[in-house]
C-alpha cells in the first residue's frame, strides 16, 4: 500500500510540475532575432515621429512666410494709399478741381449781423 501512494504522490508532483511550467510561469524570452525586430521597429517608429514633426514645422514655415510677404504687400499698398490721398488733399488739385466745377474765389466777404450770431454774404 505505501507503494501506491507514493505513485500516486509522485503523479500529483509530476502532474503539478508540469501545470506550474505550462500555466504559472510564463517569462517572456526574447532570443536575437526577436531583440534586433524589436530594435528595428522602436528604430523606425521613433523615425516616424521625428519626419512628422519636421514635415509639419517645414510647412508651418513656408505658411509663415507667405503671411509675411502678404502682410509686406499690404503695409506697401498702405503707404501708396496715403501718398496718394495726400496728392489729391493737396492746395493746387483742390484749386483745379473748383476750376473744372465752375467755381471762383470769393473777394469781398461781408459779415451780416443777425440777432446772436454772424453770417456771411457774397
Amino acid at each position: 500500500m505505501r507503494l501506491g501512494i507514493r505513485i500516486k504522490k509522485r503523479r500529483q508532483q509530476a502532474v503539478a510540475k508540469s501545470y506550474n511550467t505550462t500555466y504559472a510561469k510564463r517569462y517572456f524570452r526574447f532570443g536575437p532575432v526577436s531583440l534586433g525586430f524589436i530594435t528595428v521597429a522602436m528604430f523606425s517608429l521613433v523615425s516616424f515621429f521625428y519626419l512628422a514633426q519636421a514635415n509639419q514645422i517645414t510647412t508651418k514655415g513656408y505658411i509663415l512666410q507667405d503671411l509675411q510677404k502678404e502682410h509686406q504687400r499690404i503695409l506697401s499698398e498702405n503707404e501708396r494709399l496715403q501718398v496718394e490721398a495726400a496728392r489729391l488733399e493737396s492746395l493746387t488739385k483742390i484749386r483745379e478741381k473748383a476750376g473744372e466745377l465752375s467755381m471762383s474765389p470769393v473777394r469781398d466777404i461781408k459779415y451780416l449781423s443777425q440777432g446772436d450770431g454772424l453770417v456771411a454774404s457774397k
